[in-house]
């Protein structure tokens, strides 16, 4: 598992808001040694391809979004502070005190500003502030400020990694850079195997507002399969247990009507004949994820989702578990030896 922890820390360095994700340097660069060509498509997405060791095979898509959740710059007021919008995913619950990044003419540290308790009311205690009576404190003049960022940059959240207890890992963008990692990790161990599938692996642009990106990589590939490797919500104090999942437990196998059957059958049977725990996660009718913008590409392609349960989601304080991201990979490493499901 030390892979997948390694890959962790390492992508999430990467600043990549959903609509800038063009600077992924690091991730081609991880990507590029576990595949025979890697390239980068008008969308924003990264794109690994490796070829079958037989002729005809069919197609098979793997994706994982990159992009994380991200502001956007929409004013610099005359005291040098920040305002800002949503850029997509922030709840402005989570957004006071955040250390937060602003891709200026360079990277610049903020803090999103709060009062200390001291000058709060009562009332003001059980109130959340709008994201429009948020600002954000670089620390400059408004001079200063106007010099280094403009109108549009975007802003992500700044925080490193951390280890904690029990394999788990915590930090900023882990939706879905564990998902990344899975799939880096798969790529690894079939690094030096004959491959009966053309397989993509696409890291995708846009997921977090609209799934764009993923959209465009499934019409231009034309896969005869996806899967797509995404993070569901894991159990934390107060979450509803009915839509969470116990780190620890496993990869997650969707199931929904988008999703395809056949699909879900062998990853649910590959799971149980190789001991891989899993948990099955029902969803109504569209996922959420990128299988709803593949699965509706073209004439439709047959797709499966597996997912990586997570604390905390769209925080900065998001917490995984290595078990299960080793889960994940696993499942999906043996679903490609096996040449995918076949399709009635």
């Amino acid at each position: 598992m030390k892979n997948l922890q390694n890959y962790l820390f390492e992508l999430c360095v990467e600043h990549l808001p959903s609509g800038f994700e063009s600077n992924a340097a690091n991730v081609k660069n991880l990507l590029t040694p576990l595949v025979d060509e890697c390239s980068c498509d008008a969308a924003g997405n990264v794109i690994g391809y490796r070829k079958a060791a037989i002729p005809g095979a069919k197609k098979l898509l793997l994706d994982a979004h990159l992009d994380e959740i991200g502001l956007i710059v929409t004013k610099i007021d005359d005291h040098g502070f920040l305002h800002f919008t949503n850029l997509a995913g922030f709840s402005p619950v989570s957004l006071p005190a955040a250390n937060v990044t602003v891709k200026g003419v360079r990277s610049l540290p903020g803090i999103v500003a709060t009062l200390p308790p001291h000058l709060v009311s009562k009332e003001e205690e059980e109130k959340v502030l709008p994201m429009k009576k948020l600002v954000i404190d670089i620390g400059y003049s408004a001079e200063k400020a106007r010099e280094l960022v403009k109108v549009c940059d975007p802003i992500v959240l700044r925080q490193s990694c951390a280890d904690l207890l029990s394999d788990r890992v915590c930090g900023k963008a882990l939706d879905n850079r564990a998902g990344v990692a899975v799939l880096l990790d798969v790529l690894a161990s079939l690094q030096k195997m004959p491959l009966p599938v053309d397989l993509y692996v696409v890291f995708s642009a846009g997921e977090e507002f609209s799934g764009f990106g993923a959209c465009h990589a499934a019409w231009n590939i034309e896969p005869e399969e996806a899967i797509v490797v995404d993070v569901t919500h894991g159990i934390s104090p107060n979450t509803p247990k009915e839509k969470a999942f116990a780190l620890g437990s496993g990869a997650a196998i969707g199931i929904a009507p988008i999703l395809c059957g056949g699909m879900t059958a062998k990853l649910m049977d590959i799971a149980t004949r190789c001991q891989i725990p899993f948990e099955r996660e029902a969803m109504s009718g569209r996922t959420g994820t990128n299988c709803d913008a593949i699965a509706a590409s073209r004439c439709g392609v047959p797709t499966a989702l597996v997912s990586i349960p997570l604390r905390y989601m769209h925080s900065g304080c998001e917490v995984v578990d290595l078990h299960d991201m080793k889960a994940c990979s696993r499942l999906i490493s043996r679903y490609i030896h096996q040449g995918g499901a076949r399709h009635e």
